[in-house]
């Protein structure tokens, strides 16, 4: 939004334990992403009342605490009803309206916000109360890997209609109770548990993905996704097409040709993006030789190291270390 910057048992959860329905790789790529997230506010609003978000370079999300809402995109002619329960998500931050009415008069995200930073709620005199929780969610945008190309610009999900969802409504509603508390640590509170339910929100579209192609549809194949863990966490083994196949139980064809299918690239590719952007992340650090980094990412000289990186990255390991000085 905004231009700036109950306890849940392992019961309760769905795939709580199955590292495999995209739990290690995701982990890891969530990890690599810096995933940051925090609550804007949660406040309610009394008819008539209407947001207007412009698109932003970060993640932004609405939980309909009670009440309803009605939600646009700008890039659409149909308004979605919101109801009680309902998260919305933008994970690419795509513009989009949210109010009373699905066309309804608003104010900017960025001038609600200066006015609850006030204590001055523009939306308080009517009636018809809608309690909305607003926050947002960033990660680095440097990292070329495919995740960020196929992050999707809007999820819905409908928390009160949906049994095996209670675990994912009462961590809302507890994130909303904390965004509202004055006790002492709710700051950091706030901030831990809003990353739990983005992380939670990608976790359901992985688990929604049955069919197509990207890279969530990657995370929910036991086979791709033990493939993606493998190699994130042993970047600097000498990979082969030949040995991933072997270690998730397909023949060489049949991995390959599935990798490209539905990740849009070649496992030796993805192998060398990932190699890459943990020598980026090493290298910005400045704590280690530029042999030692090489050697933790596959690469036997330096020569080849950089040759490497710089057909990736676009400069120079060197290049790099120089700018972060």
């Amino acid at each position: 939004m905004f231009n700036h910057l109950s306890s849940l048992s392992s019961a309760q959860i769905p795939n709580a334990g199955n590292s495999l329905i995209g739990g290690d790789a995701l982990s890891d790529i969530l990890n690599a992403l810096r995933l940051q997230a925090s609550s804007y506010f949660c406040t309610d609003f009394s008819t008539p009342w209407g947001i207007k978000e412009q698109e932003t370079d970060y993640g932004t999300f609405h939980f309909v605490v009670r009440g309803s809402a009605w939600l646009n995109m700008l890039d659409s002619k149909h308004a979605t009803y919101l109801s009680t329960g309902d998260i919305v998500a933008f994970p690419t931050g795509a513009a989009h309206q949210i109010g009373d009415q699905p066309n309804g008069v608003c104010i900017s995200g960025d001038e609600l916000l200066t006015q609850i930073q006030n204590d001055e709620n523009p939306f308080s005199e009517g009636e018809s109360i809608t309690t909305l929780l607003c926050g947002y969610f960033k990660y680095q945008q440097h990292v070329q890997l495919p995740i960020l190309r196929d992050m999707p610009s809007f999820l819905h999900i409908k928390t009160n209609e949906e049994p095996s969802l209670l675990w994912l409504n009462n961590l809302a509603n507890m994130l909303a109770h904390e965004s509202r508390s004055t006790l002492p640590g709710g700051t950091v509170i706030v901030d831990r548990l809003t990353e739990v339910l983005v992380i939670q929100l990608l976790r359901w579209h992985v688990n929604t993905q049955h069919s197509g192609t990207g890279y969530f549809r990657a995370l929910a194949d036991t086979r791709l996704s033990l493939a993606l863990s493998l190699i994130h966490k042993q970047p600097a083994q000498a990979w082969t097409v030949e040995r991933m196949a072997h270690s998730v139980g397909m023949s060489r064809s049949a991995f390959a040709n599935l990798f490209h299918e539905i990740i849009g690239m070649t496992p030796l590719s993805y192998l060398s993006q990932w190699r890459m952007h943990i020598a980026q992340d090493l290298l910005k650090e400045g704590k280690e030789s530029m042999i030692s980094v090489a050697e933790q990412v596959g690469y036997r000289s330096e020569a080849s190291f950089s040759k490497a990186f710089k057909k990736i990255i676009g400069i120079s390991p060197g290049q790099l270390r120089r700018q972060k000085k």
